[in-house]
């Protein structure tokens, strides 16, 4: 009878012992998640702290030079918002401390890229950008918007006003803007990837107007029997519209480098390759 008792003592005796570990263990694994969680935090506020947003009275944020060759030099300043965001830029006259000029940005303040003490002077000094975009012998503005892809708010200078106005027109096609003053166009490109797409503007009656538009739309995925997952295309404007002038599909990855030169616009599209092949002779 004492060693029954002495037994049951024993293994209540475990009992507690091994439910107490179990409570222990649950305690545990409950308050793991909340470690990580705070870890996270931490780490999360740790990066935000080392990535500090850049003075915005840093002296590389501002830039000069004149809008017209003989004319006095023009300062510009990029504001940055406390986050670092950019908000506008700041036009000043000589050496005064009130700006002729603030222009704010296009974009959403609070969603463009921020501006961290990171940055290195060839990135900074790509901020604000200036080319005469219409030809009409002044300098205009490009303010970066998005860096990557590069995006820009478009400034014009007014001759007339003596004031730079926002060109909606101009900053709504400004991805990866290039001017090329020899032949007076201007170009944009855009990267998804692998497809691409490629755009030439002229101005008329003072009016941007697209003349040709080069392009590789696709996926892999769309490719099956008898369909291939892109689309090499390009157009030119005749007569006032937009024509395609060339259409290959491409079924290989090695087709997309060496895809054929568009035609000009005067070149009516190619005709299809005749069946190639030989006829046979009648025998008597």
């Amino acid at each position: 009878m004492l060693k029954a008792l002495f037994r049951h003592a024993i293994i209540a005796a475990m009992f507690r012992k091994t439910i107490c570990a179990a409570g222990l263990i649950a305690l545990l694994v409950s308050f793991l998640p909340n470690v990580h969680n705070c870890a996270s935090a931490q780490e999360t506020a740790a990066t935000h702290r080392e990535l500090k947003p850049l003075d915005p009275n840093d002296p590389r944020l501002t830039f000069s030079f004149p809008i017209q060759p003989g004319r006095k030099s023009l300062r510009f300043r990029v504001n940055l918002s406390r986050a670092g965001n950019i908000a506008g830029v700041s036009v000043f006259r000589d050496t005064d401390t009130k700006p002729i000029q603030t222009l704010p940005t296009c974009a959403n303040v609070e969603i463009s890229d921020r501006i961290t003490k990171e940055w290195d002077d060839l990135d900074i000094s790509e901020l604000l950008e200036h080319a005469d975009l219409n030809f009409d012998g002044y300098e205009d503005l490009k303010l970066v918007s998005n860096y990557n892809p590069r995006i820009y708010c478009i400034y014009m200078w007014n001759s007339k006003a003596e004031r730079f106005l926002f060109s909606k027109e101009l900053s709504d096609v400004s991805e990866n803007l290039e001017v090329h003053p020899e032949n007076k166009t201007l170009t944009t490109s855009a990267y998804w990837g692998t497809p691409w797409q490629e755009s030439t503007y002229i101005w008329k009656d003072g009016k941007l107007e697209l003349i040709e538009e080069n392009s590789l739309f696709g996926d892999w995925s769309l490719q099956k029997d008898g369909v291939c997952g892109y689309t090499y295309a390009c157009s030119r404007l005749v007569d006032g519209k937009m024509v395609t002038t060339l259409e290959k599909p491409v079924c290989t990855p090695e087709e997309m480098d060496d895809l054929p030169a568009c035609p000009s616009a005067k070149t009516p599209p190619a005709p299809k390759a005749p069946d190639s092949k030989p006829a046979t002779e009648k025998k008597d």
